[in-house]
């Protein structure tokens, strides 16, 4: 496998305005339900329905090994104090970080979120090593977001808000611009106090699963992306959004050759 030097060119370009059929839909730790989520089998469900994006949390073991998984603890058991190869059981595997960068390569992008400090130089290398064309690297603390985008500046980082503990959620510009984040990613339940509209940065949704609201964000072009852990639909709404704008086009195309 050929490493590559840096990530210029890698990442997507996200917008600060997006058409609902151009908006991201990224499969909240995979597309589960069937098999259990934060596994390869997820991210390759992911990848085989056509999301653009699997999110996953980073987390490391007490060998020092980086893997995917949500809580800090699996069965009341830290993952601190736990070896890596001690989470393989079957349907619930946790993978390494390295497996999933590995099954993402050339097929899907990657929202990576770092639920730790201490992880970010080994992350932007095994994203290096791996070459991913489309990466997003997420954190709550604006220290790591800062931490990477020092590191490596052409990697897309996006600061997560929505543990309601301060002001700055709702007002986030401050800490956007300390932490040097490309994007604003937001808790749906912040989206009735107008930080949308206050905030210049593009934005992803996380995590959405009402229909009704996956709709009204795919018309919001604040929204560059939507995370869900129902990708299916919300890629069969957005289908249904790039199909409505074909149509408006083709209708306001022949009004204009009538009336000329």
């Amino acid at each position: 496998m050929r490493a590559v030097e840096g990530l210029t060119g890698l990442s997507r370009t996200w917008a600060r305005t997006t058409p609902p059929e151009a908006t991201a839909i990224l499969a909240h730790r995979g597309a589960w339900g069937e098999v259990a989520e934060n596994t390869l089998d997820a991210f390759e469900n992911a990848i085989g329905m056509g999301a653009d994006m699997i999110e996953f949390d980073v987390r490391r073991t007490g060998d020092g090994r980086l893997v995917v998984h949500h809580d800090p603890s699996r069965d009341g058991i830290p993952l601190q104090g736990v070896r890596a190869t001690a989470l393989s059981d079957g349907r619930r595997q946790t993978p390494r970080l390295e497996e999933v960068l590995e099954l993402a390569q050339g097929q899907i992008g990657v929202d990576v979120e770092l639920k730790e400090r201490g992880c970010v130089p080994e992350v932007i290398s095994l994203l290096r090593r791996f070459g991913v064309h489309d990466a997003l690297l997420t954190s709550f603390h604006d220290d790591v977001v800062q931490e990477a985008k020092e590191l490596e500046p052409a990697l897309t980082t996006g600061l997560l808000v929505g543990r309601y503990r301060s002001a700055t959620e709702l007002f986030p510009a401050g800490r956007l611009k300390r932490a040097g984040a490309d994007m604003l990613v937001i808790h749906h339940l912040l989206l009735t106090t107008g930080v949308l509209a206050r905030t210049e940065h593009p934005c992803l949704v996380w995590t959405v699963n009402s229909t009704t609201r996956v709709d009204r964000l795919l018309t919001n072009p604040k929204v560059a992306g939507v995370i869900t852990d129902h990708p299916r639909a919300a890629l069969d709404q957005r289908a249904n959004c790039r199909r409505n704008a074909v149509l408006s086009a083709s209708a306001a195309s022949a009004s204009s050759r009538r009336r000329g």
